[in-house]
């Protein structure tokens, strides 16, 4: 089974639409059985894929107040993927962690480690993909300790390259922890063909730290028109660039992660 964790500490650079589009392609077209764990309190990814309504989820079981997996998962609705929702109790769990405040919290970091060894033992999935928030919370080093691979979604701009050296510098201290997780790879965000947008990219293929796909995803604004309606971009406008796109960078993945195709 492999996890990947969707990671960048940066807003606003397409971690949560990356996140869903990897765990719909895999799950719809690859046939794989994908669990998409939502590990940011905003829980975009859980209102994108799941109906309303109150859920302990991901909070459940870093609090320590839910101890077997499938008490807090929730089917999709679409084949082959489940989700493990976000609420905003995680924002409590980070509170409590830095003030000292509960004592139920010393599991926080393996807690999702655990939850993808048990699923394993299980053969219960065959992909984890985890949608981390834009900061080193609790949740966070959980998704990183869990990961086999790291991605990086980046957006084409000087701030993007700019924080990449610190991204990789944190994410080197987490492996004092967990050794063997590593980068797959920096996910070009938002491309279009303009002069700075083309430099960018070239600078990062250059001067990247870490390795950058080559599949780029175009800028549309259907990806916009798919949260309104809650839907994946590949549902909402299955022919539109990013769509594509998405696509074209799974298929990419998929080979270079070796991935067995469940088709």
């Amino acid at each position: 089974m492999r996890t990947f964790a969707i990671l960048n500490m940066k807003g606003g650079v397409g971690k949560t639409t990356t996140a869903i589009n990897l765990a719909y392609l895999l799950a719809a077209e690859y046939r794989l059985r994908v669990l998409l764990i939502d590990a940011d309190p905003q829980a975009n990814a859980t209102h994108a894929l799941l109906p309303d309504g109150e859920r302990s989820g991901l909070a459940g079981l870093l609090g320590g107040y839910a101890t077997v997996y499938d008490d807090v998962i929730v089917a999709s609705g679409i084949p082959n993927l489940d989700v493990l929702p976000a609420s905003e109790e995680l924002w409590s769990i980070d509170l409590n962690e830095h003030t000292g405040d509960s004592g139920l919290l010393n599991g926080t970091a393996n807690a999702l480690r655990d939850l993808r060894d048990n699923a394993m033992e299980d053969d219960a999935y065959d992909v984890i993909v985890i949608d981390c928030p834009p900061n080193f919370s609790a949740a966070c080093v959980s998704a990183i300790n869990a990961a086999n691979s790291i991605i990086i979604p980046v957006l084409p701009d000087a701030f993007s390259a700019a924080g990449m050296d610190s991204l990789v510098y944190q994410i080197d201290g987490v492996r004092k922890i967990h050794p063997d997780v590593r980068v797959a790879g920096c996910l070009v965000n938002q491309w279009h063909r303009a002069d700075v947008v083309l430099d960018a990219t070239a600078h990062f293929r250059a001067e990247s730290p870490v390795p950058v796909f080559d599949t780029v995803i175009r800028r549309t604004d259907k990806v916009l028109e798919a949260t309104w309606v809650r839907e994946p971009v590949q549902t909402w406008s299955p022919f539109s660039s990013a769509a594509r796109d998405y696509r074209a960078w799974v298929k990419e993945l998929v080979e270079k992660e070796g991935l067995d195709d469940g088709r």
